[in-house]
């Protein structure tokens, strides 16, 4: 009996020895997951505080930036209102030298170079190379050209200090703008949309396809229409002639220097897409100056423009 119950508590004991063996062995094992959770959070952890310290600097890049793209927007404002502020005195200079020559009081006389029907990406480049070259700012009858290409144009003429002036969208002068008085009118708006949108600047000058002329019975609706939208026109009193025919440069040229009349105020009529009165600009640009005539933009206030 005694030996049965030594055996009995040897087998107690082994039972004993076997079930805390096991349960140390699973609670290591909890031990042992629960560390590895606990690894995986406090990783996790700091992967989340790595994220929100570069999240910090982002945002205090983006801060950064953003100011300095408010400064730089403000300087840009108080750039473009000084430069408006230059051309309004500019033109007022203008104005007053254009009211001397036609009153008889002063002996200069003025050119005002104007040229229609561009951008072209051919050529119109080149024309702004001589205008700036020679010191000359011009204006120019812009039609609507839907071209990145085209872009970069309509932005240098109008930062070089050249007038951008309306030419109408289409220049459809064929079963087109002539149709009506309102199918101008809305090819002209079409036209000061597209060039707002290209360069924030709205047009106030326009030239009638063909010339005002080409408007017939409908010229006076139009025009009483073109006031209601704050337009003034003008036409041109010299010309080169390369809107009629293909001439030689020295033919252009002679077209306008031998054509003159003395007139106190002209007003030249080119084209930017033309080669051959290109080749002839210079010569046109000196021999004008020779002649005693001040080259010069057009400007809404000018007596040239018909309001």
């Amino acid at each position: 009996m005694e030996a049965e119950n030594r055996r009995n508590t040897r087998a107690a004991f082994r039972l004993t020895a076997v079930l805390l063996a096991a349960g140390l062995a699973a609670a290591g094992a909890v031990y042992y997951n629960q560390k590895k959770e606990l690894t995986a959070i406090e990783s996790h952890i700091a992967e989340l505080e790595s994220a929100n310290a570069d999240l910090q600097k982002e945002l205090e890049l983006e801060t950064g930036t953003l100011a300095e793209k408010e400064a730089a927007a403000e300087e840009l404002n108080n750039a473009e209102t000084a430069l408006a502020d230059t051309k309004a005195g500019y033109y007022e200079t203008c104005r007053q030298l254009e009211d001397e020559i036609l009153a008889g009081t002063n002996p200069n006389k003025i050119a005002y170079l104007t040229f229609d029907d561009g951008p072209y990406e051919r050529t119109t480049g080149r024309y702004l190379d001589i205008l700036k070259d020679r010191n000359v700012l011009a204006t120019f009858f812009q039609l609507g050209r839907p071209s990145e290409k085209l872009d970069a144009l309509y932005r240098r003429a109008y930062d070089e200090g050249h007038t951008i002036a309306n030419h109408t969208y289409s220049h459809q002068i064929r079963n087109g703008i002539y149709r009506g008085v309102s199918y101008f009118i809305n090819d002209v708006i079409k036209n000061r949309e597209f060039i707002q949108d290209k360069l924030g600047y709205t047009t106030n000058i326009l030239r009638f396809p063909g010339g005002s002329s080409t408007a017939r019975s409908l010229k006076p609706a139009i025009i009483e229409e073109l006031r209601e939208l704050g337009y003034g026109w003008v036409d041109w009193n010299a010309a080169t002639g390369d809107g009629v025919e293909i001439m030689s440069p020295q033919e252009y040229r002679d077209n306008v220097l031998k054509k003159t009349g003395g007139r106190s105020v002209l007003v030249v009529l080119m084209h930017d897409y033309s080669e051959n009165t290109l080749a002839a600009l210079p010569e046109i640009i000196d021999g004008l100056r020779a002649q005693g005539y001040t080259l010069l933009p057009l400007f809404y206030e000018s007596a040239m423009i018909n309001k």
